[in-house]
């Protein structure tokens, strides 16, 4: 099987070396990470102009892009054939409610929704994770049951693991996204004539009774939470015809 990894960490973060030691016994994989932190950059593609990347070798790319940029360069352009399956992570913070409409990690995997198996975006609920010492075990709870399901959907699946230590894991939950409340307010400066501005943080996660990503975790469950590209309402899709 021929696996893209990517992460929007950058290519020197922990994370995305964990994942590719681990995917290779399920597969080739050929790594390109950016060249540095893109968190929050979405599904950016940097359409303005040319894209400087590296080959270190023919399985390891540095690209001066964003995630999104690094699946469609080398997966489309560096690569013989369009890979088997796309991941992206491990996310070192949580990609869950509203967080993945911005998450460069969640966007990196939705520029793989063309392969033969569904895309796979991996994070932990954690910035500075406590519990990487059985993050292997974690990792490969997650690996085992992603290959045995070969999932071909067009939807992305976003996976987010609980920062606990594995023995506390109660296993693994497909949820819906849940919702977070608006976001604090940015911070404004002023240097001299020059306005400035710290962007406010996410909103705290509003209380649901629902199958969310939000209580899965809260449950100390793995959260798997298949998303689609499809924004469109249809309820609201009436049949008249305007003429």
């Amino acid at each position: 099987m021929k696996i893209l990894l990517t992460n929007d960490d950058g290519y020197k973060a922990p994370g995305i070396k964990i994942l590719e030691n681990l995917l290779l016994k399920y597969g080739d994989v050929t790594v390109a990470g950016p060249f540095k932190n893109m968190s929050a950059c979405s599904s950016s593609l940097s359409v303005h102009g040319q894209v400087s990347y590296k080959k270190i070798d023919s399985k390891h790319y540095i690209v001066k892009g964003t995630p999104a940029d690094c699946i469609h360069i080398i997966g489309r352009g560096e690569m013989k054939s369009i890979p088997d399956i796309v991941f992206s992570g491990i996310n070192f913070g949580s990609n869950m409610g509203d967080d993945v409409i911005y998450s460069g990690t969640v966007a990196g995997a939705i520029e793989g929704r063309f392969c033969k198996y569904s895309p796979i975006a991996i994070s932990i609920s954690s910035r500075e994770p406590k519990y990487l010492n059985d993050i292997d075990d974690k990792i490969n709870l997650i690996l085992t049951h992603i290959f045995s399901q070969k999932l071909k959907s067009k939807n992305i699946y976003n996976i987010n693991i609980p920062d606990i230590p594995f023995s506390k894991i109660r296993g693994i939950k497909y949820t819906m996204l849940g919702n977070r409340d608006i976001s604090l307010k940015p911070e404004l400066f002023k240097n001299g004539n020059n306005l400035l501005a710290q962007i406010g943080a996410v909103g705290k996660p509003l209380k649901s009774t629902k199958k969310t990503d939000f209580n899965a975790l809260k449950s100390n469950y793995i959260s798997i939470t298949p998303l689609t590209i499809n924004m469109c309402e249809t309820k609201k899709i009436k049949s008249t015809i305007f003429k």
